[in-house]
């Protein structure tokens, strides 16, 4: 017999000797039994249920061994939103959402956008229940991703049309034009693995992550294919490493010359994105 804060107690001491945040814990149990700060605070005296004491049981091993919390408990907030993930999606950061309130802002309603490498789906699915509106397409180069997002957008009841295929090629493929188009594709350059998390390399999906040629891959494969997308007028956002910045604007404006190419900081002043009109 256990109640709720002696397990939590128990776990986090259990962090501490394994040089674990203490917080992840308190989150797992919060997550895991879809529990508020508040509820915790109702019920922390409260014996345990055998389901929920056998449920934080099991993901406690998970978690100790350093399965990122999301996976553990099959979802990710983002933007205020709940959102499946899975080992196939990237966890969605909350840096992105500055990437895609900033596209936001920059597109009109009716226009028609797409998000190029979409994961989950959380980026086009919040943008639609922003401006219902907006004609969205998503794309992704995994069938297992896109059925992950497929079934966000269900749960969220929101029409986006999802397409397979790699970087802008489902769009030229079916001679689709876009006012929009945002990207939080692959960026991180191989060498810069040793300076991640050892959760992140373990468990999340190194597709999502790395990207070939110092990290540009996937921006040259898009920049190279824009001219046959994009819109007059269109806007362009892609999120990007900290340190990428000068050099992908040199890419775009030695392919584009008359772009102006703006990069811009997130809320910790790194460098975070990249926006232009076409």
């Amino acid at each position: 017999m256990v109640n709720y804060k002696t397990r939590l107690s128990n776990a986090k001491m259990k962090c501490i000797e394994l040089d674990i945040e203490t917080t992840r814990a308190e989150w797992l149990m919060l997550d895991l039994l879809q529990w508020s700060k508040a509820d915790y605070l109702m019920h922390k005296d409260e014996v345990m249920s055998d389901i929920h004491l056998e449920l934080y049981n099991d993901a406690e091993v998970r978690m100790l061994k350093g399965e990122p919390i999301q996976y553990i408990v099959g979802s990710q907030s983002f933007y205020g939103e709940t959102f499946k993930v899975t080992e196939d999606c990237l966890i969605p950061r909350p840096e992105t959402e500055e990437v895609m309130l900033h596209f936001y802002n920059e597109i009109h309603s009716d226009d028609t956008i797409v998000d190029i490498g979409t994961g989950s789906g959380n980026i086009p699915i919040i943008l639609k229940k922003m401006n219902r509106s907006l004609t969205v397409y998503a794309t992704d180069l995994y069938a297992t991703v896109l059925a992950v997002a497929q079934e966000n957008a269900l749960s969220h009841q929101v029409d986006i049309n999802f397409l397979q295929g790699d970087a802008l090629a489902p769009l030229i493929e079916r001679g689709i034009k876009v006012n929009g188009l945002i990207s939080n594709p692959p960026y991180i350059d191989d060498n810069e693995a040793v300076l991640m998390d050892d959760t992140v390399l373990k468990y999340e999906p190194h597709s999502a992550l790395f990207a070939e040629d110092n990290g540009y891959k996937v921006y040259d494969a898009i920049l190279n294919q824009l001219p046959k997308v994009l819109l007059p007028n269109a806007k362009v956002v892609f999120e990007i490493g900290y340190k990428q910045g000068q050099t992908l604007k040199q890419k775009i404006q030695s392919k584009y010359p008359s772009l102006d190419v703006q990069i811009i900081k997130d809320i910790n002043n790194n460098d975070r994105i990249i926006s232009f009109e076409w």
